[in-house]
């Protein structure tokens, strides 16, 4: 059953607080249309597979894994090549928090490596390697207005900061090192806007 915008904006501020929650909401949005245990099998036609229980999502997946398909999994489709590399398995990949948070690295990797550097276009580049792995077959597909429109169409919720970080002591030099999430990390751009 689907969640509600509320529920996954919700989730995606708690689990992944370093993106968007309404980047992560849109991209659930277009994704999966709000349903965690969606399964989308990929090549030929494709199709999406909406289980009604998790076990069912876990049993059919796991079945089509074993037939030697490439599937998405999940409230934002992680590909199913992507699993291990994301530290995930099969059912883990079914649970709402951990397939946002998962997501959330995804679209931080992406982010950071966007040509662009920061702001509107690099958030619209990581849309695009979400989805292909290239920062502009997204944009030709058309993916990445998909998104955009899902964003500007679904409504803004007040959502409460996520609390910051605990101050790293002056003395520890290895978490002073750490690397600072860009906090620009929002939709900048207008539906239908060129990059």
């Amino acid at each position: 059953m689907p969640l509600t915008w509320v529920a996954v904006t919700a989730l995606a501020a708690a689990c992944s607080p370093a993106v968007a929650p309404s980047t992560l909401a849109a991209l659930a949005k277009v994704e999966s249309g709000f349903d965690p245990l969606a399964i989308g099998v990929n090549g030929g036609r494709g199709q999406q597979i909406h289980p009604t229980t998790r076990d069912d999502a876990v049993a059919t997946a796991s079945q089509l894994l074993a037939a030697g398909r490439n599937i998405d999994l999940g409230l934002a489709q992680i590909n199913s090549g992507n699993l291990a590399q994301l530290g995930l398995t099969i059912e883990r990949a079914f649970d709402a928090c951990a397939n946002l948070e998962a997501s959330g690295r995804v679209l931080l990797a992406a982010y950071s490596a966007a040509p662009a550097r920061s702001g509107g276009l690099a958030v619209l580049q990581a849309l695009s390697v979400y989805n292909t792995g290239r920062t502009d077959r997204g944009f030709r597909n058309g993916y990445v207005a998909k998104v955009t429109a899902a964003a500007a169409a679904l409504p803004d919720l007040p959502i409460a900061a996520a609390p910051p970080p605990p101050a790293t002591p002056a003395w520890d030099v290895f978490g002073q090192a750490g690397r600072r999430v860009d906090p620009s990390f929002v939709f900048t751009a207008a539906p239908g806007d060129a990059p």
